[in-house]
């Protein structure tokens, strides 16, 4: 049985006709505005894990210079795994996701592409740095059309500021919010300064109930392009797709209640 969800009416999108759903199925795929990625000169993504198809696939439609930010991986890592499942012979599943993860990795980061091991919210080097400061390294403060990918489990809310402070060089943003119920009127209060515009929201399975049924992780999708006023009411709509596929979409409506009580 789908569960039924319902947000603000704040988080409710505009209706564009240029969505497009980038970094395949399931969890880690997103739908964003497709102009957004021609016109970017630069991707940041902030947080990996193992999977950056999203960041593969945005640089097979528009390849340009792409920085990840994830402090809790690296290619190290994923050869200890390797050999740690390569002598459990009864689970060669695993072995062989981190044996072509590894490989994807080497694959993929190298020339303009970087992996930077560095946990994004708050400046405490060697181990932590804020947005503000990736975004003033002399390196990147040259690019004025920036895409940025957000997923790193509730440090986001240490982010907003700077998000509003440089939201002039942001082509697109898609960010996911933690622990929403928690932390609403936090993100009212972005997106109501924030001057790109919601064009998609999408709830995140994984994402146990809440008991207000206000849905544990949201993944929010913004556009600097044109967009006209009429609002989207369809979701989940046909691109978007589980994060888990073994459990059934959350369907979502919007309403003007007082979600705060």
């Amino acid at each position: 049985m789908k569960s039924q969800f319902t947000l603000p009416k704040f988080l409710q999108p505009k209706k564009i006709s240029s969505l497009k759903r980038i970094g395949g199925n399931n969890d880690g795929g997103y739908v964003i505005d497709e102009r957004n990625i021609s016109n970017s000169d630069i991707l940041i993504g902030l947080g990996m894990s193992d999977n950056w198809h999203f960041e593969e696939e945005f640089n097979s439609i528009n390849s340009v210079p792409t920085y990840i930010y994830d402090g809790t991986v690296s290619l190290e890592i994923f050869l200890k795994k390797c050999k740690k499942y390569f002598i459990r012979i009864n689970k060669p599943k695993i072995f062989i996701h981190w044996l072509k993860t590894s490989y994807n990795y080497i694959k993929f980061f190298k020339d303009d592409k970087f992996h930077l091991k560095k946990l994004v919210g708050i400046d405490d080097p060697p181990d932590y740095v804020s947005l503000s400061t990736i975004l003033n390294k002399s390196i990147i403060k040259n690019y004025s059309h920036i895409y940025l990918k957000i997923d790193i489990e509730g440090w986001e809310y240490r982010l907003l500021a700077d998000l509003i402070k440089y939201s002039e060089i942001i082509e697109g943003l898609v960010i996911e919010f933690h622990d929403v119920d928690l932390h609403i009127d936090k993100i009212e209060n972005f997106v109501s300064q924030f001057p790109l515009n919601l064009i998609h929201i999408h709830l995140n399975n994984y994402g146990p109930l809440t008991i207000n049924k206000i849905p544990h992780t949201i993944e929010c999708s913004f556009s600097s392009g044109p967009v006209n006023q009429v609002l989207a009411s369809d979701f989940p709509n046909n691109l978007d797709m589980p994060n888990n596929p073994n459990l059934d979409e959350y369907t979502l409506s919007f309403s003007n209640k007082n979600f705060n009580t």
